[in-house]
């Protein structure tokens, strides 16, 4: 890579920028209609947020207390809206699955996926705050 920190703002600066829609789209700036929103704005919001904590990270670029603080938000963020897709998800939005089981016992089987997922990013996000907080004493 030539230009490693403009690369790094680049991709900074584009992950603000694509989590600005969904925020744009949860606070009402963006009109669009309930066929093409399948979950609450307070989900579309945290999608939003999670881009631009991503951006924040990128742009920071090193193993800092703030760094670690963003990263325990982000998997916090992304156990929320994992564990209401397992919980209040749609099973239309779900696709794929395991051959020759019903659709419902793949909605179940998804269901316990994205549970599973969910907690596995609560358990990263309490490691990561813990980091966090030890980097700072």
């Amino acid at each position: 890579m030539r230009h490693p920190k403009r690369t790094r703002f680049v991709l900074a600066l584009l992950c603000v920028v694509l989590g600005t829609y969904p925020l744009s789209i949860a606070f009402g700036f963006v009109r669009v209609s309930d066929a093409q929103v399948h979950a609450p704005m307070w989900v579309i919001a945290l999608i939003g947020l999670v881009f631009l904590i991503a951006g924040c990270m990128i742009f920071l670029a090193n193993h800092s207390r703030a760094n670690d603080l963003l990263a325990s938000i982000l998997c916090l963020l992304f156990g929320i809206i994992g564990m209401w897709v397992s919980l209040f998800g749609s099973t239309e939005g779900f696709s794929g699955g395991v051959p020759l089981v019903s659709h419902e016992a793949n909605a179940e089987i998804a269901r316990w996926v994205f549970g599973c997922g969910a907690l596995i990013c609560f358990s990263i996000s309490a490691y990561a705050f813990r980091r966090s907080l030890k980097s700072a004493g």
